[in-house]
């Protein structure tokens, strides 16, 4: 009885295709769908009846090889007088069934309904039953009518691979192309793919302490510059992870916020709109939405926050809308949803029509990170890898990600990864689905069976190769000489002769970029308001202030009035700018000779107000003598404190001495020591003008000088001396005008010499001359041009920025001849000018 109960139980194993599992296997590293099986196999031999069986998914990880067992092992159970209850998208698994519900007719806030339930042949015949048509053929995922072609030269090679059961293979990866890994469970893939391929390629970029699994060498890692593994575990641990903040989508959306006029009177920046720091945030539950009740010998319970009712913030956040949606109604919104709302906002839309794209149309922008399920993750983390800037010299790795995809989604997904390969990078995939198989470049079909019996590379070429060879091994065997069977040859072969087929289209990434009617950059929004400090702006700083945080300003508008009135009485000024929300400026009629008085108006309790004059006009301890203004801690009536004196005066580098005063009442300023010292400063300003006037190189030597300035080794930070040599300088100064040369150079900045093409609103390049660790270039071009992959080799540590909408910008370094021989700088310059001239 004993050897028959283990016989059975091993059966049992065996026939939900787990007989390559190990006994002694530890229970952590099994992927869900093994587990999942091991629970059928144990249910089986209980030989229970009556019982409601429910399964998800349970064909995750099976090849369709062992998908008849599993379907055998089900019915076994349906026999036995159970029902089975399965949610599934495998196509074999639906056919299978006795009754269909199938549920839609799309996903989210579009799905939810029953759209057709009843037997296969019912549910197939539905005209509105999404499932029904891809059944009945009439939607189909297309096999490409031409694969991209396999360069051979360009290529990454695993030599001497034997972790596990692997057989000492020696393994190419073609570059470029979408690779489909295919094979029985237990073939060996992911002991080739994550323990060997992922790991070494993670310890060689990133440094990771990992430990690759036993392999000798990987070969042509030069083609690659990162490795990036999209697996399905969560974008975050925590709720205030969401596809926003894992998108970097929060970051323009709370800019926008920032940007509208009702934003700006009440003096929001980008933070104010960020649940993560104090300020907007509700402070009962620190932004969560929700409260956590500590629950003794029970687990934790969570309850919505009941002074934001789970919107996170505070309600003067919350006043602030855009097109009458506050923040918090944005994060409750679906990216479907959401796409529509930010439609004329480029750098928003972008990534938003990104999230749609891969089938996320459905998903709240602010769902919280625990509650996506693994494939919505992994669709995420693929929309922010679509977001981000490219180097077409990526590896992608992705361990099923078929897992939970209706074929609908399956096309999204397909879509997605070849866009991927259509910059320039690599997509690995392990994956048993036919679709996504019938699709990629390059197939490597490891086996033929699992564990023992498995480890090899039974074939690697072209789907069509795949199964070519399948027939080959099917008519040799039994011979002397047999082929290795592969079994994912014998039933893709059905599904590639059934089609249908077409030409693979291109992503067009250039259409993404055109400018639409009606785009703004976020800068731009709220442009068309007048804002009150621009309608009047004396009454706004005198009268109307309210101070950055959105509350009223608490200090006397009558100092402010008063000081700018005795300013401007010397008559030595222009007018006063008030145009601006939270600071005053005074300057003398030529604007070179910078500004004189500074008021900051944005503070609560105190006006801040700085005064520039020559040096040496005041001594700082006969200054706090003379004004009187006593420290804050001895003020009662404001609730601010410190020690230090509220007169500072500091000699600042160049000719100029600065005195800050910080002044809450009238009273304080009503003193003739007071208006003293305002007619002191500016006499000692407008002296200093008078002499810089008379001697410019004093003041401004850059504008005087030009080019010989900025070859000079001064002017650089903290007297310090560069560590590079003005041969570098110059040879870049000399490259520029090669490559351009009606170009204008601006020799009368003090730091950064730009160079000018034609009417361009940007400068083609910018050289900063006063960094002592290299001489910096920037070049500035249109959208998509170029990706960091052709830079790498230029210069020294070359950057490439595509954040800003309208263009590109290039960073490169030069500390020595070597960096500027490195690469052909001078035909890069070339080919970038030339990027100008032939912008639509």
């Amino acid at each position: 009885p004993i050897l028959k109960e283990i016989h059975d139980r091993l059966s049992f194993l065996r026939d939900v295709g787990l007989e390559y599992l190990t006994l002694g296997r530890a229970a952590g590293s099994l992927s869900g769908g093994e587990s999942q099986r091991i629970r059928l196999a144990t249910q089986i031999g209980s030989r229970l009846v009556g019982v409601l069986y429910i399964l998800d998914e349970p064909s995750i990880g099976l090849h369709q090889r062992d998908n008849e067992r599993l379907l055998r092992t089900l019915k076994e159970l349906r026999d036995l007088g159970n029902t089975v209850l399965v949610v599934e998208h495998d196509e074999d698994t639906i056919r299978a069934a006795d009754y269909l519900i199938d549920l839609g007719p799309r996903a989210g806030r579009f799905g939810g309904e029953v759209v057709a339930q009843g037997p296969v042949a019912e549910v197939l015949s539905h005209p509105d039953s999404l499932t029904g048509r891809y059944l009945r053929g009439e939607l189909r995922i297309p096999v490409p009518a031409l694969r991209r072609p396999v360069d051979r030269k360009r290529s990454l090679t695993v030599v001497g691979a034997k972790a596990n059961n692997l057989r000492n293979l020696t393994v190419e990866f073609p570059l470029g192309v979408f690779v489909a890994v295919t094979g029985v469970s237990g073939s060996g893939k992911s002991t080739l793919i994550t323990d060997i391929l992922y790991h070494s390629l993670a310890r060689h970029f990133y440094r990771a302490k990992v430990v690759p699994g036993a392999h000798r060498a990987i070969e042509g890692l030069g083609h690659l510059d990162k490795v990036i593994d999209i697996d399905q575990s969560p974008i975050g641990r925590t709720p205030r992870s969401n596809p926003a903040t894992y998108t970097g989508l929060f970051t323009p959306i709370r800019e926008l916020f920032a940007q509208l006029p009702e934003a700006k009177m009440r003096g929001y920046g980008p933070g104010r709109f960020s649940f993560n720091v104090k300020g907007g945030r509700c402070e009962s539950c620190e932004g969560d939405g929700l409260v956590k009740i500590e629950m003794h010998f029970l687990p934790d319970v969570w309850v919505e926050c009941e002074a934001c009712r789970g919107r996170r913030y505070n309600e003067e956040t919350l006043a602030v809308r855009f097109h009458g949606q506050s923040i918090a109604d944005v994060l409750d919104m679906s990216c479907g949803r959401a796409v529509t709302l930010f439609e004329h906002i480029p750098r928003i839309r972008s990534t938003l029509q990104l999230l749609c794209d891969v089938g996320l149309d459905y998903v709240k922008l602010g769902q919280p990170a625990p509650t996506l399920s693994g494939g919505e993750a992994q669709r995420v983390k693929l929309a922010a890898e679509l977001a981000r800037p490219d180097t077409g010299r990526t590896l992608y790795l992705l361990d099923e990600p078929t897992t939970g995809l209706h074929f609908e989604d399956l096309a999204k997904l397909l879509d997605v990864l070849n866009r991927l390969v259509d910059l320039g990078n690599t997509v690995v995939v392990i994956e048993h689905n036919l679709d996504v198989i019938k699709t990629a470049d390059w197939v490597i079909d490891m086996g033929p069976e699992a564990g023992e019996e498995g480890g090899y590379v039974v074939v690697a070429g072209t789907p069509e190769d795949v199964v070519a060879h399948a027939a080959r091994a099917g008519n040799s065997r039994g011979k002397e000489n047999a082929l290795l069977r592969s079994y994912t040859g014998e039933v893709l072969q059905p599904v590639l002769a059934a089609g249908p087929f077409s030409e693979r289209k291109k992503h067009d990434f250039a259409a993404t970029l055109v400018k639409r009617d009606g785009d703004l950059d976020i800068h731009e929004v709220g442009g068309e308001a007048s804002m009150p400090w621009e309608i009047d702006g004396r009454r706004w700083h005198t009268k109307d202030r309210v101070g950055r945080t959105g509350n009223p300003c608490r200090w006397d508008g009558r100092i402010l009035d008063e000081v700018v009135e005795r300013i401007q009485d010397s008559g030595q000024f222009g007018e006063t700018d008030w145009n601006s929300r939270s600071i005053v400026e005074i300057r003398p009629p030529k604007k070179s000779d910078g500004w004189f008085f500074h008021a900051i108006t944005g503070e609560e309790w105190l006006l801040k107000m700085k005064f520039r004059t020559a040096k040496n006009t005041f001594r700082r301890e006969e200054l706090v003598a003379r004004l009187d203004l006593k420290p804050l801690n001895d003020t009662p009536d404001l609730p601010l404190y410190g020690t230090e004196p509220r007169a500072k005066v500091t000699n600042l580098r160049g000719p100029w001495q600065e005195v800050e005063l910080r002044v809450h009442a009238y009273n304080e300023i009503d003193r003739p020591e007071f208006w003293k010292f305002v007619d002191e400063a500016v006499a000692g300003f407008c002296k200093f003008t008078e002499r810089a006037r008379r001697n410019p190189e004093d003041l401004m030597p850059w504008k005087v000088l030009g080019r010989k300035w900025h070859t000079a080794r001064k002017g650089f930070h903290n007297g310090r001396q560069p560590v590079w040599d003005v041969a570098v300088l110059e040879r870049v100064f000399d490259l520029l005008e090669k490559t351009a040369p009606h170009v204008e150079f601006v020799w009368s900045n003090k730091q950064v010499v730009p160079v000018l093409v034609g009417d361009q609103k940007e400068p083609w390049a910018a050289v900063q001359t006063k960094k002592t660790d290299a001489v910096y270039l920037r070049l500035t071009g249109p959208k998509g041009r170029f990706t960091l992959g052709r830079i790498t080799e230029l210069g020294h540590e070359p950057e490439f920025d595509a954040q800003k909408p309208q263009y590109d910008v290039i960073h490169l370094k030069f500390r020595s001849a070597e960096d500027l021989a490195r690469g052909d700088l001078a035909a890069f310059l070339q080919e970038h000018l030339a990027t100008l001239n032939h912008t639509p």
